[in-house]
């Protein structure tokens, strides 16, 4: 029941272009097309933050290739462990953070709700947490349509990181969206 988004480039080229943008996931299909999405825009640097060392090594070869001119940072980091993820903050300093990292296979997600849970809830509040210390600008949840009516445990853990994300507007300097 959500109306679809237009994108407005000229927005999107104004909160990216010079700026220090983290994105989580950045070797999954979402969190890398965004990557390639996002260059054409000249980010000062990205932060390609994955927690699988191969499609880590993968996206970062690509990058290299397709977009030298682009400073890229890698980290090797779980959205889980928050100690890990902090340090990778302190050290990038994102403006712009994509979190597109989340456990998205509805059937091993049936199986393993609890993976689930502490993937995509609380690496979701992890990140939120990092953001808001960290002075980011612009926190973005790559979410799903699963999440509107949840019937299984993907959607509503991605439920419950949109409500942890969308629940920190107001008082914080950082805008969050999903």
């Amino acid at each position: 029941s959500r109306e679809e988004i237009h994108l407005n480039q000229g927005e999107i080229a104004r909160y990216l272009h010079q700026k220090r943008v983290l994105v989580t996931g950045a070797g999954g299909s979402v969190g890398s097309e965004m990557i390639r999405q996002m260059c054409r825009f000249h980010p000062q640097a990205v932060a390609l933050l994955e927690m699988n060392e191969l499609n880590l090594y993968r996206m970062e070869m690509e990058c290299r290739q397709r977009f030298a001119y682009l400073n890229t940072v890698n980290y090797l980091v779980d959205i889980r462990h928050k100690e890990a993820l902090d340090r990778a903050f302190m050290e990038f300093t994102p403006q712009v953070v994509f979190h597109a990292a989340a456990y998205k296979h509805v059937p091993i997600q049936e199986c393993y709700p609890w993976e689930a849970v502490y993937n995509n809830v609380i690496g979701t509040r992890n990140l939120v947490e990092a953001s808001l210390q960290g002075g980011v600008e612009r926190f973005v949840l790559v979410s799903t349509d699963k999440a509107v009516r949840p019937t299984n445990v993907m959607g509503a853990t991605k439920r419950v990181a949109e409500m942890l994300v969308e629940g920190r507007n107001g008082n914080y300097l950082t805008r969050f969206m999903a």
